[in-house]
């Protein structure tokens, strides 16, 4: 990693990446914010620092709706409060989140194809005007597309070259993500089709999964026990996909079934009103599972299309671009977007062609890619959980559009 940054073409795009990002923080200034998870992480490490522990929503409840990683990423910078320095410095360190994502996106681009796939994938996360808002707000997502990257570079690597040390660097991102993002805990899963793939030795993939297995337990106990002693049973991830769930439900064809969504929670919070909110939110999962079954005992063809096409293109149509930056309109960004999302994946679908020898790469990031769409298309379909995966369309069409060009450069006459 530290060579990549010898690379002075990188260099170039991070400064261009960097400058961009600073532009949206002295123009909207440090307070820019969504009013929504932004502000509940920021309450959270509040209420953290206070010696309420790790709450979301109310104050006084311990949470399991979301992982403890963005708070206790949070709450250092808030010790002198929540001032203007505070929330300054923690922009800046998003903003080096994404620089991050920008070199690795590089890396990867450059060890599987060639640097100028590697600069034209950093060149376009550099550019992309949703990454440079979301990387000047407070949501999970840029540390999260640092380490997910992070995963997906080091899992190559090790791919090519079983040394422990690029074990340990997969094993500690994994585990660190899950601190973020509970849904990525069966990406072991497509990471180990990838390792069947290419041939991984038997005898050191069991010893390293042994040690993966005890790290994982170490690391998440005192997760787990926090969440027995609160309440009383198992919680090995999140109790927060009530909610996403239930609102998934009314998407596509399921607006026709049942009540409206409102009068569904408002009939759960009348009627629990002293329960809490985890409570509430197995409640919501109970009524989202109920009309799931409604609408597939009523119309089967309509609800395989509800969650398979239009919850795919809910998520994949539209960018998670909700305010004006830069000049650029909501609108005009939603064209740019939609005008571009259709040739990236054809040429990424190139690149499995023109480049031979990475079509098992490709096998691993398309399964990466598919498993989090469908994930998602269980619960809430919605930009913003694919936002950190465009890094490696941006890879794989760049190399698609590369490889295509040399195959034409070939066949045309000298």
């Amino acid at each position: 990693m530290t060579r990549v940054l010898k690379h002075k073409g990188l260099l170039v795009i991070l400064l261009i990446g960097l400058t961009l990002r600073l532009a949206v923080l002295f123009t909207k200034g440090p307070w820019l914010s969504l009013m929504s998870d932004d502000r509940g992480y920021m309450n959270s490490a509040l209420a953290f620092l206070s010696g309420h522990g790790i709450t979301y929503t109310y104050i006084d409840e311990p949470t399991v709706h979301i992982l403890p990683g963005i708070t206790l990423l949070l709450a250092p910078f808030f010790v002198f409060g929540q001032t203007g320095v505070s929330m300054t410095l923690i922009k800046l360190m998003m903003i080096l989140f994404g620089l991050l994502s920008i070199i690795l996106t590089y890396a990867i681009g450059q060890f599987l194809f060639n640097r100028y796939a590697g600069w034209i994938g950093a060149f376009l996360l550099a550019i992309y005007i949703p990454q440079i808002l979301t990387d000047n707000l407070v949501l999970t997502e840029a540390p999260f597309t640092a380490l997910f990257l992070g995963f997906i570079y080091f899992s190559i690597r090790l791919a090519h070259d079983p040394r422990m040390s690029w074990f340990y660097w997969v094993i500690s991102l994994y585990l660190t993500m899950l601190y973020f993002r509970p849904t990525l805990a069966l990406l072991p899963i497509p990471l180990l089709i990838y390792f069947i793939l290419k041939k991984y030795p038997l005898k050191l993939a069991l010893k390293q999964f042994g040690i993966a297995a005890i790290l994982l337990i170490l690391v998440m106990s005192p997760w787990w026990i926090r969440n027995y002693v609160h309440y009383h049973e198992f919680i090995p991830l999140s109790g927060g996909a009530g909610n996403p769930m239930l609102l998934g439900t009314y998407q596509g064809h399921g607006y026709k079934y049942g009540p409206s969504y409102n009068e569904v929670m408002d009939g759960i919070e009348k009627s629990m009103k002293d329960s809490w909110h985890y409570d509430r939110q197995q409640a919501q999962k109970d009524v989202a599972l109920e009309r799931m079954k409604r609408m597939y005992a009523d119309n089967p063809k309509q609800f395989l299309y509800t969650y398979t096409i239009s919850k795919t293109v809910a998520q994949w149509s539209q960018p998670f671009y909700w305010i004006k930056i830069l000049g650029v309109p909501l609108d005009t960004m939603k064209q740019l977007y939609n005008k571009s999302i259709g040739m990236l994946f054809l040429l990424s679908v190139i690149a499995f062609f023109v480049f031979p020898k990475r079509r098992t790469e490709w096998i691993f990031v398309g399964l990466i890619i598919g498993y989090l769409t469908v994930l998602n298309d269980i619960f809430f379909a919605y930009p913003r959980y694919n936002q950190p995966l465009l890094p490696l369309l941006f890879i794989f069409a760049a190399a698609g559009g590369i490889g295509l060009l040399q195959r034409i450069k070939k066949k045309l006459p000298i």
